[in-house]
Order: structure tokens, then C-alpha cells, then sequence
């Protein structure tokens, strides 16, 4: 299995997207007194549906090959939300590696992080993304450096799986592992232009 990065091997923007998170949560209700419980668990996911209209040209070429080369579910594709404008004060030119993992067996709705800038006020904003372990986070609360440059990042969804201690956070180009959920086709109109849709979703044992 490999997986392709679609943004450097296709470099088509979206000319519509959903994007939403698929939590793994459940309810209960009682069959005497109706009351309802819910409980959540582990494994919720990302699921996007991308629509490119109107492809032609080396872009149509690019996204057929692209489609065809994932083999249906036996490849994954790094992907993410096209509406995504980052607003926290994270510097812009910082390097995916200067953010790292802060002690190994992190488990929950938050992460700690060192190796930011020192005592930097709304770091990352609420809404912001970030992706480390081959997991893909929104920030949930805006959250702050303190002056070692040590952060608690509360994201959503919980962690799927505790990450390795100096694990880098990547807040600049964040991406989520994906696969395909449906068969590669698309229209052709006169003029060799077509219509493409990908619907994917995160792949949880990445």
C-alpha cells in the first residue's frame, strides 16, 4: 500500500466540497422509562465528497491517472479541507518539525506540544488544523505558548492511538490519510471535458 499525496500529483482545487466528521458515537434508551443515554468511542473519521467540474486538458489526464493508480481501496491519498484559512499566530514560515509531541501515551481530546515560539498568545485558534501520527485534528478552544514554548492543544476527534514522544505536529499543510469509498469514473463531454467526483474517507488504522 502506498500513499499519494493528491495535491503534488494532481493540483486541482475543488470546485466544491463537504467535509465532515463522522463521530463514533451511540444511544441508548431505555424500553421502560424512554431515558436516553450516549457514550462515544474511539474511531471517529474525516469523509469528504470533492467535486472538479469541467476538467480538461493535462488537469483530465492528471485525475484519470491519479483515480486509476489508487486501485480502487488498496492505495490511500493524503487529502484536506479545501476551505481551510488557518488564523491562529503560529508562524507561517515555521517548519512542520519545530512543533513536536510532548512525551509519549497521550491520550484524550487535547496534546501537548513543545519547541513553539515563546509566550505566543492564540497560537492556534479555534478551527485551525493540525495533523500528526497519521491522525487529522481540528482545534476545538484557542490555546496559547507559555514561555517555554509548551502548549496544550485541545482537538477533536479524540486521539486514536497515543503518539511517540518529539512526533511532529504538522500545522502548515495538515493532511489526512484517506481512501476512496467509491469505484474511479467520470463523464465526457464534447471537447474531451470531464466531471470527477472523489468521496473518501480517513483511514483510522493509518
Amino acid at each position: 500500500m502506498t500513499t499519494y499525496n493528491f495535491a503534488t500529483e494532481v493540483g486541482v482545487t475543488p470546485t466544491t466540497q463537504t467535509w465532515e466528521l463522522v463521530t463514533n458515537t451511540r444511544t441508548f434508551q431505555s424500553p421502560l422509562t424512554n431515558a436516553i443515554q450516549t457514550t462515544t468511542r474511539k474511531g471517529s473519521y474525516w469523509k469528504t465528497t470533492a467535486t472538479f467540474n469541467n476538467l480538461q486538458g493535462a488537469d483530465r489526464a492528471n485525475m484519470q491517472a491519479f483515480l486509476a493508480k489508487l486501485d480502487g481501496q488498496v492505495h490511500r491519498i493524503y487529502f484536506t479541507d479545501y476551505g481551510y484559512n488557518r488564523s491562529g499566530n503560529a508562524p507561517s514560515g515555521d517548519s512542520v518539525t519545530n512543533l513536536l509531541v510532548k512525551g509519549g501515551s497521550q491520550t484524550g481530546a487535547s496534546v501537548i506540544a513543545d519547541g513553539g515560539d515563546l509566550s505566543n498568545t492564540d497560537y492556534f485558534k479555534a478551527g485551525d488544523y493540525v495533523a500528526f501520527n497519521n491522525e487529522y485534528h481540528i482545534v476545538t478552544a484557542d490555546c496559547s505558548t507559555d514561555g517555554l514554548g509548551e502548549i496544550t492543544i485541545p482537538i477533536a476527534p479524540p486521539l486514536r492511538k497515543s503518539p511517540d514522544d518529539n512526533d511532529p505536529i504538522n500545522f502548515v499543510t495538515p493532511l489526512a490519510v484517506m481512501m476512496v469509498v467509491s469505484t474511479a469514473s467520470w463523464d465526457t463531454r464534447p471537447g474531451r471535458v470531464s466531471n470527477f467526483t472523489i468521496e473518501a474517507i480517513e483511514d483510522v488504522l493509518a
